[in-house]
């Protein structure tokens, strides 16, 4: 995915909430669209509650496929998406599943809040091609606070290259003035 990352123009922001606790609206995700490869693609970039995740790209034929996999008659649970992630988190998949359902690609199961079955895709679908269509292309908030964690480390460095500088100065100034008192 490290390829299309810089290409993916996002086209939805929202919210919704973990599978544990679906009213607390406590994750924050993206839909992106790659425009070379037409494909759409998931990622959660926000988590306001415990739990590490990764704010990975995950393709929308991936997912489906892994969806399509299951058996068709069976409720099947989040751990089907693990092997989509690079980063082997434990919270991926059941996060990168709330925000399934909260597109009603997934729909959960009666007296079973962990086991999802199917949605429909075509609502989905059509709702996100007005997007593709409209050229929405929103803020990439990930790929921003990046670049400011780049820019700090870089100043960092900057400053520590400088103290190092000052320090050899100091040492060679230091040597000199030992050596001019002949000690």
């Amino acid at each position: 995915m490290s390829d299309t990352t810089n290409t993916i123009r996002i086209l939805k922001k929202a919210q919704c909430g973990k599978l544990s606790a679906p009213s607390e609206l406590s994750l924050t995700y993206n839909i992106g669209y790659h425009d070379k490869s037409t494909s759409l693609y998931f990622r959660v970039i926000t988590n306001t509650t415990g739990g590490f995740f990764s704010n990975e790209w995950i393709s929308l034929d991936q997912i489906l496929t892994n969806i399509k996999d299951n058996p068709s008659d069976k409720p099947f649970k989040a751990i089907i998406f693990k092997p989509l992630y690079e980063s082997k988190g434990s919270n991926n998949h059941g996060f990168l599943a709330a925000a399934l359902r909260a597109e009603m690609l997934l729909l959960p199961v009666e007296k079973q809040p962990m086991s999802h079955i199917t949605g429909d895709l075509k609502d989905f679908d059509t709702a996100m091609h007005k997007l593709i269509k409209s050229k929405t292309s929103l803020e990439d908030e990930v790929a921003a606070a990046e670049a400011i964690k780049a820019a700090q480390l870089a100043e960092r460095v900057a400053k520590m290259q400088k103290a190092n500088k000052n320090s050899k100065a100091v040492q060679s100034v230091k040597a000199t003035i030992k050596a001019a008192m002949g000690k």
